[in-house]
């Protein structure tokens, strides 16, 4: 496996890991609104937080990528 390949894989995971925990908290924001009614504003903040810096990570990753496998 080539050097670049290795580096392309590392990254990809690092950046899926921190997308991921974004994505946990965008869920978790959800769980058990019954009980946290007067937490429901904060919820959907966070929320919405989460959801778009997961998104902006992916679209900047994968912008990213592409320029990385055309300048080859």
């Amino acid at each position: 496996m080539p050097a670049s390949a290795l580096l392309v894989a590392v990254i990809v995971l690092v950046i899926g890991g921190y997308v991921g925990w974004h994505i946990r908290h965008a869920y978790g924001a959800n769980a058990d609104l019954k009980v946290h009614k007067e937490r429901i504003p904060r919820f959907r903040r966070q929320r919405a937080r989460s959801s778009l810096i997961s998104l902006a990570v992916v679209v900047i990753t994968l912008l990213m990528l592409s320029a990385l496998f055309r300048a080859r």
